[in-house]
């Protein structure tokens, strides 16, 4: 851990990751029960779903106290390695037939409201800010504006997807500028980090991602972030729901 970076915002990142984590059981049992699933088929699907998440927390967790992050010079950034193996995660998750069997049985608005963690994320990087962690432009004084996804989720998901009193299309574009938003601080933090490809030269630089438990941003709350999007759209056109 980087003795510089405030204890309170790993405790956030903690509670974010507790209630993504949550989120994903809780849903998950919902769905084992709507489709009613026998006992030994719901053990596998829990155990394959909690060796998955420790597993990969605990590897990041692990490559991030190693000092292994650290490393911005080398080319490609060894940074990357948090980026590819979500980035395969969801691709397989988002086209797996298991899955879309799952999410079909999910009430529409789960995954929207969900996305109001994102209020916690930008409060913790705005927390970073002001204790000299990170750059300006990596909060919503700055170039981020991802915390209009996590104020409006609750918005779209009553309005739209609960009560239907807003057109199902305000749904569809409330989650591409979603994904629209995450990615713009992804760029951003990316081009904020000391690397041959920084672009933002005020300081402090971007460097706490490289520490624990900060590591868990890049590893597991922007892909969550991410596929709660892309699952949300899938079930709105796919599938058609708006309940």
């Amino acid at each position: 851990m980087n003795p510089d970076i405030p204890f309170y915002t790993h405790i956030l990142i903690f509670i974010i990751c507790g209630i993504l984590t949550w989120f994903i059981f809780y849903a998950l049992n919902y769905a084992l029960n709507e489709i009613k699933a026998i006992q030994i088929t719901r053990k596998k699907y829990f155990l394959f779903t909690a060796l998955i998440i420790s597993g990969w927390l605990a590897i990041t967790a692990f490559i991030a106290l190693n000092g292994t992050l650290l490393d911005f010079v080398s080319v490609p950034p060894k940074i990357i390695l948090l980026i590819i193996p979500p980035v395969l995660a969801i691709s397989y998750l988002s086209n797996s037939e298991r899955v879309n069997k799952l999410i079909e049985t999910i009430p529409v608005s789960w995954f929207v409201y969900i996305q109001s963690f994102r209020v916690l994320m930008e409060l913790m990087l705005w927390l970073l800010f002001i204790s000299n962690v990170i750059p300006v432009q990596m909060t919503f004084e700055g170039l981020n504006y991802d915390v209009l996804t996590g104020l409006s989720a609750p918005l779209i998901g009553y309005y739209c997807l609960t009560i239907n009193k807003w057109p199902r299309i305000a749904a569809v574009l409330w989650n591409i500028a979603g994904l629209l938003l995450v990615t713009n601080i992804f760029i951003v933090s990316v081009l904020s980090t000391p690397t041959p490809m920084r672009q933002f030269f005020n300081e402090p630089a971007n460097t706490m991602i490289a520490y624990f438990p900060n590591v868990w941003i890049a590893a597991f709350i922007v892909p969550f972030a991410y596929f709660m999007h892309i699952l949300s759209l899938k079930q709105i056109i796919k599938f058609g729901k708006q309940i």
